[in-house]
């Protein structure tokens, strides 16, 4: 029981988010992620670009070299990152994303909304290691991000890309601040659905489905 609620601990926010290529003619020929996807989520393979600044599929499901169990980790806190055992020892990197979901609890119920900044690319904070994969870096909410979730993502300017991966602790900057944000259809509860239409503004017309366990940003 201990080590389940040690594993807990380490999770974090993010649970899904969204990374279309195909009109990003710098990430297209890449030829790495060869589609749009709007519902990535925990387990899959996705962009990265590590400490050499070499772009990469990885893994979303870290766990330590020393666990004896994968621990299937897709989020690191940035307040205890450098305390947890789990994440010492980790080299860095940065996933690439153009929005993220996140499931607001009202009366019992949880609600999707979709962050975003127009479309603009986004570059989440990440740990990774080769014998697993990579974690997005999260973060208490700011702005606009607070009423919905607790949480996010650690947010990096383009120009802390590289201070990030380097070693330096960017923990905050500019680019929270400027983040939107709309309800969306919970369709986007189940990791099988992967169209564009689960980022636009919640309709009648959007068939809803129950809630999953998809609150991973913690």
């Amino acid at each position: 029981m201990r080590n389940q609620q040690d594993q807990r601990s380490y999770l974090t926010m993010c649970g899904r988010y969204t990374l279309s290529v195909t009109q990003r003619p710098e990430l297209n020929a890449l030829g790495l992620q060869t589609a749009d996807r709007f519902n990535i989520a925990p387990g899959s393979s996705v962009l990265t670009r590590d400490e050499q600044g070499e772009h990469r599929m990885m893994p979303w499901d870290f766990s330590p070299p020393w666990a004896k169990k994968p621990m299937h980790l897709s989020n690191a806190r940035s307040e205890t990152l450098r305390e947890k055992p789990a994440f010492r020892r980790t080299q860095r990197c940065v996933l690439l994303a153009d929005g993220w979901y996140e499931w607001q609890r009202v009366e019992g119920k949880k609600r999707p909304w979709y962050h975003h900044i127009e479309g603009e690319l986004l570059y989440f904070a990440g740990l990774y290691n080769d014998t697993s994969g990579c974690a997005i870096v999260t973060r208490s909410a700011l702005d606009t991000v607070a009423p919905i979730h607790h949480r996010q993502p650690v947010l990096l300017e383009a120009r802390g890309v590289e201070h990030w991966l380097q070693g330096h602790d960017l923990f905050a900057s500019a680019v929270t601040h400027r983040v939107q944000c709309h309800e969306v259809s919970t369709r986007v509860n189940r990791p099988s659905e992967d169209d564009i239409g689960l980022t636009l503004p919640v309709s009648a017309s959007i068939p809803e489905s129950p809630p999953g366990n998809e609150d991973l940003f913690q």
